[in-house]
Formats: C-alpha cells, structure tokens, sequence
C-alpha cells in the first residue's frame, strides 16, 4: 500500500514567470572592492536588494506558457492571453515579495582620464539623493559605505540578461549554452516606503 508523505501539491499554486520592470524594494548589503581595468583602476560597488512586500500592488502582463517557457508565434512574439474584456490579463506580482536581486556594479574609474565614464555612478548618487561638491561644475564623488544605504527603501528596475556558461565559453557559437538571470539595472529612491534599521535587515533577511 502506498505511503503518505508530508509532501504536498496544490494545482492551484502556479508558477509564475518574473517580468521586467520597476519594483519597490530594500537595499540589503553593499560591497566595494578594487579593480585593475582596460579604462583605468576602479573602484565597483555592489548592492542587493529584496524585495518588500508592496510589489503585490504592483502587476504584469500576462503571456501563454508551455510549461517554464513562453510559448511564441510565427514571428517568435510571446502570444499573450486576454481578459474578457479584450484586453492584455494582468496580475499581481506578490510572487515577487522577498526575492532578492543583485546588480551588475557601479564603477567609479578613479583616473581623471576616465572621469567621463562615471556617470552612472554619479547617477545612482543623485537617485540615493547622495550629495556631491561642485566645485566650478565638476563633482566630487563619494564613496557609498552601508550606513549611507543599508536599509534604505528603493525602486530597482530588473532586466533580464542573458549569458554564455562558464564551462561552454571555449565551445563553438552553436554549442554554447545561454542562460538568462535578472538584474538591477537602475535604482531610485521610493520616498515613501519604510527605512529598516539594522535588527530590522537581521530579522528579515535570510543571510
């Protein structure tokens, strides 16, 4: 006679895919380290992020699926699936509440030469609503320590990349195998959501 186990299924709890988009979250860890590149000696700093429990109010589009993968037409479109109304169905992204997403850094080249590639950096500082001196236009830049962003609630807009696994880089084009991951590609200040202190992050955060 078969056993029963503590195991379960519930054919209502489908997966669902994450889309991109723009969703409300909190800066979780920061991290700088050096680095020797083709530009110059840089700095990188790295952030992640999880997301709060607000993104339910949040929603995305929906598209037909074959399993984990979307299905497409003839012109390789994902098809999507309409409401009664005729419109595109939409639903909530509270699948997304506590998922944590990583960026990709944020260079600071500390070359004057390479001082044009700065940029977004300077743009997260602005975005943080870090404040720079000016002096006779040129600013001088910071470097972000976690007291300046841990905890700090956040909009981080999540891109979907794609790359070529480690193990088949050396391989020829068509025996290479893609991956996807998203990443935060963009982040700025949710100016109404909560601040978390430290024993906030400790209690919430699983690592």
């Amino acid at each position: 006679m078969a056993i029963t186990l503590d195991a379960t299924f519930d054919p209502s709890n489908k997966w669902t895919p994450i889309e991109e988009g723009t969703y409300p979250a909190h800066i979780t860890t920061l991290s700088s380290k050096e680095m020797n590149t083709r530009a110059g000696e840089a700095i990188i700093v790295n952030m992640t992020y999880k997301v709060n429990e607000a993104v339910s109010s949040v929603e995305q589009s929906v598209w037909e699926m074959d399993g984990y993968n979307y299905k497409k037409d003839e012109n390789g479109r994902k098809i999507p699936v309409f409401n009664g109304g005729g419109s595109q169905a939409k639903i909530s992204c509270a699948h997304l509440k506590d998922r944590v997403f990583y960026d990709n850094g944020f260079f600071i080249f500390t070359d004057t030469s390479s001082a044009s590639k700065n940029s977004r950096y300077f743009q997260l500082l602005e975005n943080l609503g870090i404040q720079c001196e000016d002096s006779d236009g040129i600013k001088k830049l910071v470097l972000l320590e976690e007291e300046d962003v841990v905890g700090k609630p956040v909009y981080v807009t999540v891109k979907r990349q794609e790359y070529i696994t480690k193990d088949t880089k050396h391989l020829a084009p068509d025996q290479q195998e893609k991956r996807a991951t998203f990443k935060v590609s963009e982040v700025k200040t949710w100016e109404d959501g909560p601040t978390l202190s430290q024993d906030e992050l400790e209690d919430d955060v699983p690592f």
